[in-house]
Parts: C-alpha cells; sequence; structure tokens
C-alpha cells in the first residue's frame, strides 16, 4: 500500500455543516416533502386527481415531458437514468392514453421527439393541484408578503440546485 492510497483519518471534530442551522431546517423540510411524496395516502389523492391510470413512473415522466418538451426519448432516458428502451416501455401506457405525443424528427427518422398533450397537460395540472392545495392551507396565515418571500426563495435554491451536482435537474 502506497501512502497515496492510504485515506485521512476520519476527523471526530462536527462538520461546520451539522452545525449550520439552516442547512438542518432545510434538510427537514426536504425529509418532510419526501416523505409525503412517498406516502400511500397522497398517492391515492393524487391519482385520483388524476382520473387516469396512473404509477408513480408514469406521473414522473409527464412532469419530465412537460418541463422540457420537446423532449427526445434519448434524453429523457438520461434524465431518468434508465436506457432508451426502458424510457420507451415507460411511455407506452402514456402514449396509449393520449397523454403524451410522439413526433419523428425530420431531419433523422430515428429521433422522437415527445410532448404533452392537451388531455396529458390537463391530467398533470389535476395532479398538482393537490400539491398547491396543502401548500396553500399550510401557508393560509402567512402574509402575501411572506409567500412571495418563500416563493422567491426556493425558486432561487431550486434554480441553484440544478446547477449543482443533482443528477438528471439540468435546466
Amino acid at each position: 500500500m502506497t501512502a497515496a492510497s492510504v485515506e485521512p483519518a476520519a476527523s471526530t471534530a462536527p462538520s461546520a455543516l451539522l452545525a449550520d442551522p439552516a442547512l438542518h431546517a432545510l434538510y427537514e423540510f426536504t425529509e418532510l416533502i419526501a416523505a409525503n411524496v412517498r406516502s400511500a395516502p397522497m398517492r391515492e389523492r393524487v391519482v385520483r386527481a388524476a382520473r387516469v391510470p396512473l404509477t408513480r413512473a408514469g406521473l414522473n415522466l409527464l412532469r419530465i415531458v412537460e418541463r422540457h418538451a420537446p423532449i427526445a426519448v434519448s434524453d429523457l432516458a438520461r434524465r431518468l437514468g434508465v436506457d432508451q428502451s426502458t424510457a420507451s416501455r415507460q411511455l407506452g401506457p402514456l402514449e396509449d392514453q393520449r397523454l403524451i405525443s410522439r413526433a419523428v424528427d425530420d431531419n433523422d427518422r430515428r429521433v422522437a421527439w415527445l410532448s404533452l398533450t392537451p388531455k396529458g397537460r390537463r391530467v398533470l395540472e389535476r395532479t398538482i393541484e393537490v400539491w398547491l392545495e396543502d401548500y396553500d392551507v399550510a401557508l393560509e396565515a402567512w402574509s402575501s408578503a411572506d409567500r412571495a418571500t418563500l416563493g422567491e426563495l426556493l425558486d432561487r435554491l431550486r434554480h441553484d440546485l440544478s446547477k449543482s451536482r443533482l443528477p438528471g435537474r439540468e435546466q
């Protein structure tokens, strides 16, 4: 074993990151949101609002296509971290329900561009409304100015995180 391959001993001193109350608050907030996203009752509310059979993966696909349309199947697969055949398989039910449309590229017939259909947009909007209702209830005692400030700060954080090391969140 060479000196270069030896890892430094782990420090027993607490990291400055662990001592930052703002980062802890953000961590706790994201844990709450993640738990809510994973919860069966929330999933049931979202699927009920969609009014079409929709899996968690299907909803995620709709969100990505909406955010990046028109998007190539290959780019969608990269954002999902799956191969192109898996992405195409997951798209099948959404296309069957006419939630997503696929158009062949005029210059390269091997490339398929995906977009939401009007029906797909309505389905996605209904699912988003479930989340927005919960946020509206949580913020009902907040002033308009505080709500606006929170929105601006969260948008800034989302933007900065999308530029950082989070996979699949590139603009």
